[in-house]
């Protein structure tokens, strides 16, 4: 099959990105496989997630598309948009036409669907925003067409000025006219269904490699995976971090990642006295010595979709300490594969902290548990899935 996977963007940090990529890089083995972004031809990096050469990049050029004249329909629709963003006055079934014309202009979609149109693929998936434009398009293209989701429900809907803020109405509209809108969790499908009748399909990301070497189950080091934004609860951590330090005088946390949050919670660590056993590692293409160097994974995350550094830390055997909720429950097994303190709770994520440092049997015991746990995530059962679906929108 002739399949297109249309993202913002490929060649940048983030786990969509990777799960894209991780995706792609096994469907090229049986099918022809373009990854259309909007990115900058010029940032092509193959070498971040390790996209195969076998993958075509169609760099889209925005402006073949969109007019960025300030014509008086430009200005009332940009207006439109930002009225909603703060009110939510268009998020009524009645102005859906007003408001889908905002976001994504009819002239704009005719060009769309002529050019994807021209490209005779089979298979259209899109990811996050763009799979509400992709469900304006599908009555009018000729391949079948899948939305795919990143986040969780309350990651794309709730969130100010992210994604599907105050679009609910277009969303009961438009994604139903997809082929299929995948979800990542049970709690997500429920979610659509319950809130706005929307019927979607679960496929669970898998993970991104397969690891022989195991982590250092006597290590006296947490680790963190993330990008420094407000989602992933780098603040909630420090809290956690300076109580757990103040019953604790050996441990110590390595934190791999960038964001706009960084020079942020790095004076914040400081400003603490922790920043002697807080390291932060920034962007690393080596994070395996970091996992192999440390004993336990931290994710203080405020929401998630289907976090696959959680899927990493079982691969090297690390236990997770997350937030009771959401993907969390699904994927990690309390006391087993490691603890689920209640959310947002600083304090008791502290005490899951004490009480797996301070247990070297019971961090024994959840390593090889999460081991055991990592083989669900293989990426094969992932792929057959995705191929069963391929076969049935098909069919």
């Amino acid at each position: 099959m002739k399949i297109c996977i249309w993202v913002t963007k490929i060649f940048d940090l983030g786990g969509t990105k990777r799960v894209v990529t991780l995706l792609a890089n096994e469907l090229v083995k049986e099918h022809d496989v373009t990854i259309m972004t909007y990115e900058d031809r010029f940032r092509e990096d193959r070498t971040m997630y390790h996209l195969s050469e076998d993958i075509k990049v169609d760099f889209i050029d925005n402006d073949m598309f969109v007019n960025r004249h300030h014509t008086p329909a430009f200005c009332f629709r940009f207006l439109v948009k930002k009225l909603n963003e703060k009110y939510g006055i268009f998020n009524k079934k009645c102005f859906n036409p007003l408001l889908a014309e905002a976001i994504f202009p009819k002239k704009t979609r005719e060009k769309w669907v002529d050019y994807l149109n021209a490209q005779n693929y089979d298979i259209i998936i899109t990811t996050a925003s763009l799979s509400l434009r992709l469900g304006m398009l599908a009555p009018k293209l000729d391949a079948k067409t899948i939305g795919w989701q990143h986040n969780c429900y309350d990651g794309y809907l709730h969130v100010p000025n992210v994604v599907f803020w105050k679009q609910e109405c277009l969303l009961k509209e438009y994604l139903p006219k997809l082929g299929r809108y995948i979800v990542l969790s049970d709690y997500d499908k429920r979610d659509y269904m319950e809130k706005l009748g929307i019927d979607t399909e679960v496929k669970i990301n898998p993970r991104s490699f397969v690891s022989e070497k195991k982590c250092d189950t006597h290590s006296k080091r947490f680790l963190m995976a993330t990008r420094f934004v407000y989602a992933k609860g780098l603040d909630l951590m420090l809290d956690s971090f300076e109580e757990f330090a103040r019953e604790d005088d050996e441990w110590e946390l390595d934190i791999i990642g960038a964001g706009d949050l960084f020079d942020k919670i790095v004076a914040d660590a400081k400003k603490r006295h922790l920043d002697k056993r807080v390291h932060f590692i920034g962007y690393t293409n080596e994070p395996e010595k970091y996992y192999l160097g440390s004993s336990i994974f931290l994710l203080p995350s405020r929401w998630e979709g289907w976090p696959m550094v959680i899927m990493e830390a079982f691969e090297f055997g690390l236990p997770v300490i997350a937030y009771h909720m959401g993907a969390m429950d699904l994927i990690i097994d309390d006391g087993k594969t490691g603890f689920l303190p209640e959310a947002f709770d600083p304090h008791k994520f502290a005490q899951a902290m004490l009480t797996l440092a301070h247990d070297d049997a019971l961090r024994e015991q959840m390593s090889a548990n999460a081991i055991a746990k990592s083989g669900d995530f293989a990426i094969e059962k992932a792929v057959k899935e995705w191929n069963d679906l391929f076969h049935r929108l098909m069919a």
